[in-house]
C-alpha cells in the first residue's frame, strides 16, 4: 500500500506543475533567509552570509533537480517532452513529413483492410451458440469418388443417435420454393429443417417463436419461420406478420415466427419449414440430401469422432452396396466448411500485403537514417551536453512512433475504404462477405501495427544516433563516418527490390491467369444469349418420372412459353436445359451400363449428366461430330435415345464412331432401359471456364422431364434490353410462373471468374503499390549518394571527366543494388508463387516468360529512379562543388 500510495502521490505530482515550482521556489527561498540571518547574528557580512547559506544548503539547482525526480515521474515528462520536440521536428519539415505518413499509410492500410476481411472470415467465430464446437458431417462414395457429399437420413439418424462424441446434431435440407399469392412470385430459398435445429445454434426469434419438435408432427407441419431479411424487404416489416399464410409450391404454411436479424443459416436460407419425410426417404440410402451439423462434447476431440464414424460407416454398404467398400463418413469445423477453399486466399492476400508494409518501413528506415545524417551536429551537441546514449534513442524511437501513429491514422481511413471497395469486388459467394466490415479489431490492428512498424523503421536510425562520436562531429568541417549509412542503406534498398519482385512476379502471374481465363473459347457461342431459371413448384424426382402425366404437363407448358417467347420482336429462338452452363454446376452420375463395355471399373467411373430440348446444341452452336440432336420425335413414349460428348465416346469406346450403341442409366439401384446414340456431340466446357472438358451425356427434356427449367434465349440485339420484356411476357400469361437469374451468357461468364478478378486486381494493387515505394527508395539513397559525394564529382569532372562518365557511374551504383535485389527476389520467387499454384491457369508457377517480365519491369523501374539523380550529377559545377560542404 506505502508503494502504491508513493506512485499515485507521484503521479499527481504531475500535474500542477507551476503551483509546485512556486511552492518549492519559496519553501527554499525561506530556507535561505533563515541560514542568512543566522550567519548575520554570527557576524558575517550580508554577502559572506549568503554565500555560506547557499553552500550549506549544497546548491539550489540540484535540490529543486532531486525534488522533481521525486516529485513525479520523471520518465512520464521526458516522454512528453520527446513527443512534443518530435511534433515540432516534424512540422518543421512538412515534405519529409507527408512523404513518410503517406508511405506509412499505404502499407498500414493495406495490412489492415485485409486483416479486417481475415478476422471477420477465419479468425471471428461464427454467430452460433459453441460455434467453436460445431462440425458438418459429410459422405464420400465410391457413386461419387471425387465429391463430398450430403448425407442420407439413415445416416443422420445414426449419426444422432449413436456417437458418443457428439452432445447433439441437426440436419436440414435445402430447397427452393416458389412463393405465389403475394405479388410478383418469387423463389425463395427454403430449408427443411430437423426438430432441434434453432435449438441446437442457439438461435432467437426476433417475432414469434421458432420452430421445434412438435411441428414435426403431421397435421401440425405446415408452419413456417421467416428470415429477417425476407421480412423486411418482401413484406416490409408488417408487424401483422405472424399468422399470415404463405402458399409456396401450391402448399398453404402458416408464418409462426422471425428470425433474429444476425441468424443467418444455412445463408442465404430465406425460410424455414418442418422436414416432412415419406417413409420411402427415411429408408432411402442414397439420398444425399441432408446436410449434418453436430456439436462436440465437452472434453471429446474431432478426432475421437472421426473414429467413431470410422466405425459406423463400414455398416451402410452392407444395408446398400452402391455405396461401395470406400464408403466413408468425414467430420471437419463448421468454420473450416465454411470458409473452404477461401482460407489460402485470404492469406495470400495477408502475405502480399506484410511485403508492402515491409517494404513501406525499409523506405522509412532509408529515409530517417538520412535525415539523422542530416541532424548529426544537433545529435553531436546534445550528447556533448551531457545526453546519454539511451536518451538519444529514446528520442529518435519517440519520433518514428510518432510518425507512425500519424501514418497508421491515415491508413484507418484507407482501410475503411479498402474493406468497402472489397464488399464491393467482391463476388456474391464469398463466404460471409456480409460480416466483413470496419470495426473496433480494425482500429486496434492498425494501432498495433502502427507501433511495430514505428519500432521497426526506427530502431537501426535510433541505434545510430546512440552511437555518434561528438568530437569528431564538432570539428570544423567535420560529418563523420558516412560509411555505415550506405551499408545499412543500400542492404535496404536490396531487401525492398527483393520483396518487390516476390510481390510482381506473383501478380503478374495472377494477371496471365485471368487473361488466359477471359480469353478462353468455351467452345459455343456466348454474345446474344439471354438465360434465366423457370422454377417448377412439382419437381419430378426419378420415382414421378416414370408417372408421365406430370411430364406431359412440363413439357406442354416449355413448348407454349418458347413459343411465347419466339414472338418477342428481337427473339431469334429459344432452348431449354435442367441447369444453366458455366456456373459451376455439375449433375453427376454414376454405375452406367454400356453396351460393349465389359470393363465394370470404368463403367462405374462419374460422368457428366444434363437434360435438355430439341435447339438446345443450335441455339449454342454446339457442333455435332457424329448423328443428329434431339428433334420433336423424341417424345415421352418414343424410344429413349442419348447424346455423348466427345471425351465419353473416347473414354468408354476408344473412338467416335458409337452411333446405334446404347447406354443403360441405373436409377435408385435400377435400370431405366437402354437408350440409343443418336449423337456424339464435341467437347465444350460447361460446366466452368476453368475446367477442360468432362465425359457428359445429353437426355432429352421431353422423354424425361426436369425439376427446373433454365431457359436459352438468342437474340437479334442486346439481350439485356429483352429481358424486362421477356419476364413481363412469362407474367401475363402464367401469373404464377417466377422468372429467376435473368442474365446474358458473357456475364456468366465474368461472374464465374469473379474471385480470380478479385485476387488479381488487389495483388495487383499491392505489387504497383510496393513496386512505387522501391522505385522512392532507390531514388533517395541514390539522390543522396549523389548529394553527399557532390565534391568527389567535382574532382571528377575538373580532372577531366566527361558527363556520360558521371551518368554511368551514378546509374552502375544503382543497378547494381536493383540487380543484387532482383536475384535474391528471384529465388524467393521460385521458392513462393508455387503455394499460388492452385490459383493460376495456362501458366505455371516458375513460368519463365513471367519471371523474365518481373526482372525487365524491376529493372526499368529502377533504372528510372536512378535517371534524375545521375542527370543532375550530371550537371555539378567543378568550381561550385570545390566550394561544396
Amino acid at each position: 500500500m506505502r508503494g502504491l500510495r508513493a506512485w499515485l502521490l507521484r503521479l499527481a505530482g504531475s500535474f500542477h506543475r507551476e503551483r509546485s515550482e512556486q511552492e518549492l521556489a519559496e519553501e527554499l527561498r525561506s530556507h535561505v533567509e533563515l541560514h542568512v540571518e543566522d550567519n548575520l547574528r554570527r557576524g558575517m557580512s550580508p554577502e559572506e552570509a549568503r554565500r555560506a547559506a547557499l553552500i550549506k544548503l549544497g546548491g539550489v539547482e540540484s535540490i529543486k533537480g532531486l525534488y522533481r525526480e521525486r516529485r513525479g515521474l520523471p520518465l512520464f515528462e521526458t516522454l512528453l517532452q520527446d513527443m512534443r520536440f518530435a511534433f515540432r521536428m516534424l512540422r518543421k519539415n512538412p515534405g519529409f513529413t507527408s512523404v513518410a505518413v503517406l508511405t506509412l499509410a499505404l502499407g498500414i492500410g493495406a495490412n489492415t483492410a485485409i486483416f479486417s476481411v481475415v478476422n471477420a472470415v477465419l479468425l471471428r467465430p461464427l454467430r452460433y451458440e459453441n460455434s467453436a464446437r460445431m462440425i458438418t458431417v459429410h459422405t464420400k462414395t465410391a457413386m461419387f469418388p471425387t465429391f463430398e457429399l450430403a448425407s442420407s437420413w439413415p445416416t443422420f439418424e445414426a449419426v444422432r443417435n449413436r456417437l458418443d462424441a457428439l452432445e447433439g446434431a441437426l440436419a436440414y435440407w435445402n430447397t427452393s420454393r416458389t412463393l405465389t399469392g403475394q405479388g410478383e412470385p418469387a423463389v425463395l430459398d427454403t430449408a427443411g429443417v430437423s426438430d432441434d435445429f434453432f435449438q441446437q445454434l442457439g438461435a432467437q426469434a426476433e417475432n414469434g417463436r421458432l420452430l421445434g419438435p412438435g411441428d414435426q408432427k403431421p397435421g401440425l407441419d405446415h408452419v413456417a419461420v421467416i428470415s429477417d431479411r425476407l421480412w423486411r424487404t418482401r413484406f416490409g416489416s408488417d408487424p401483422a406478420i405472424l399468422g399470415r399464410q404463405l402458399i409456396l409450391d401450391k402448399e398453404v404454411y402458416t408464418v409462426v415466427g422471425v428470425t433474429a436479424k444476425n441468424f443467418r443459416y444455412p445463408a442465404p436460407t430465406d425460410i424455414c419449414v418442418p422436414l416432412a419425410l415419406t417413409p420411402e426417404i427415411e429408408q432411402n440410402q442414397t439420398f444425399f440430401r441432408f446436410r449434418i451439423i453436430g456439436t462436440l462434447r465437452q472434453g471429446k476431440t474431432l478426432e475421437q469422432l472421426r473414429a467413431q464414424l470410422g466405425v459406423i460407416a463400414p455398416e451402410f454398404p452392407k444395408l446398400q452396396p452402391r455405396l461401395g467398400k470406400d464408403f466413408k463418413l468425414t467430420a471437419q469445423p463448421l468454420l473450416e466448411n465454411t470458409v473452404g477453399d477461401a482460407r489460402e486466399n485470404y492469406l495470400m492476400l495477408l502475405g502480399a500485403t506484410a511485403f508492402v508494409l515491409l517494404i513501406a518501413c525499409a523506405n522509412l528506415t532509408s529515409l530517417l537514417l538520412a535525415r539523422g545524417w542530416g541532424r548529426h551536429r544537433e545529435m553531436a551537441v546534445r550528447a556533448a551536453l551531457g545526453a546519454s546514449a539511451g536518451r538519444l534513442q529514446r528520442q529518435c524511437l519517440v519520433e518514428s512512433c510518432l510518425l507512425s501513429l500519424l501514418g497508421g491514422a491515415v491508413g484507418i481511413g484507407m482501410a475503411a475504404l479498402g474493406v468497402q471497395a472489397f464488399r464491393a469486388l467482391a463476388p456474391a459467394g464469398t463466404p460471409r462477405l456480409d460480416e466483413i466490415t470496419a470495426d473496433w479489431m480494425l482500429l486496434w490492428f492498425a494501432l498495433g501495427s502502427s507501433l511495430v512498424a514505428g519500432l521497426l523503421f526506427g530502431l537501426v536510425p535510433s541505434r545510430h544516433a546512440s552511437r555518434i562520436a561528438p568530437i569528431q562531429i564538432l570539428k570544423v568541417g567535420g560529418t563523420g563516418t558516412i560509411g555505415s549509412f550506405f551499408k545499412v542503406g543500400n542492404a535496404l534498398v536490396v531487401v525492398e527490390v527483393a520483396l518487390a519482385f516476390v510481390l510482381l512476379a506473383g501478380s503478374t502471374l495472377m494477371v496471365q491467369t485471368l487473361a488466359h481465363l477471359v480469353r478462353q473459347n468455351p467452345g459455343f457461342r456466348t454474345e446474344n444469349v439471354l438465360t434465366f431459371d423457370l422454377p417448377q413448384s412439382s419437381v419430378p424426382t426419378p420415382m414421378l418420372r416414370a408417372e408421365g402425366a406430370l411430364v406431359d404437363r412440363q413439357n406442354q407448358q416449355l413448348q407454349e412459353i418458347s413459343e411465347l417467347l419466339r414472338r418477342v420482336p428481337g427473339v431469334s429462338d429459344v432452348a431449354a436445359a435442367d441447369h444453366g452452363v458455366l456456373n459451376g454446376m455439375r449433375y453427376v452420375h454414376s454405375g452406367l451400363e454400356l453396351e460393349n463395355v465389359s470393363d465394370k471399373a470404368l463403367s462405374d467411373q462419374h460422368v457428366l449428366e444434363r437434360y435438355v430440348s430439341p435447339g438446345y446444341f443450335g441455339i449454342l452452336s454446339v457442333p455435332l461430330v457424329r448423328g443428329r440432336a434431339f428433334n420433336e420425335r423424341d417424345a415421352r413414349n418414343a424410344p429413349k435415345v442419348i447424346i455423348i460428348n466427345e471425351s465419353m465416346a473416347r473414354r468408354f469406346w476408344g473412338r467416335l464412331d458409337v452411333l446405334g450403341k446404347h447406354v443403360n442409366l441405373t436409377i435408385n439401384g435400377k435400370g431405366s432401359g437402354w437408350n440409343e446414340i443418336v449423337g456424339v456431340a464435341a467437347d465444350v466446357r460447361d460446366a466452368d471456364i476453368q475446367s477442360n472438358a468432362e465425359p457428359e451425356f445429353f437426355l432429352a427434356m421431353s422423354q424425361w422431364g426436369v425439376g427446373s427449367y433454365h431457359l436459352f434465349v438468342r437474340t437479334e440485339r442486346d439481350p439485356d434490353a429483352l429481358a424486362a420484356v421477356i419476364s413481363r411476357q412469362i407474367w401475363a400469361h402464367y401469373p404464377d410462373q417466377p422468372v429467376t437469374h435473368a442474365t446474358t451468357l458473357r456475364r456468366t461468364i465474368s461472374q464465374s471468374i469473379g474471385e480470380q478478378r478479385l485476387y488479381t486486381v488487389l495483388l495487383g494493387i499491392f505489387a504497383a503499390v510496393g513496386v512505387s515505394l522501391t522505385l522512392l527508395g532507390v531514388y533517395g539513397i541514390v539522390s543522396y549518394s549523389v548529394n553527399r559525394r557532390t565534391r568527389e564529382i567535382g574532382v571528377r569532372v575538373a580532372l577531366g571527366a566527361r558527363p556520360s562518365d558521371v551518368l554511368r557511374m551514378v546509374i552502375r551504383q544503382g543497378l547494381v543494388l536493383i540487380v543484387t535485389g532482383a536475384v535474391i527476389g528471384l529465388a524467393a520467387a521460385l521458392a513462393m508463387t508455387r503455394f499460388i499454384a492452385e490459383e493460376l491457369y495456362g501458366v505455371k508457377p516458375n513460368d519463365p516468360r513471367t519471371l523474365l517480365m518481373a526482372i525487365v519491369s524491376i529493372l526499368l523501374v529502377g533504372g528510372l529512379a536512378c535517371w534524375t539523380p545521375a542527370r543532375r550529377a550530371m550537371r555539378v559545377d567543378p568550381m561550385a562543388a570545390l566550394r561544396y560542404e
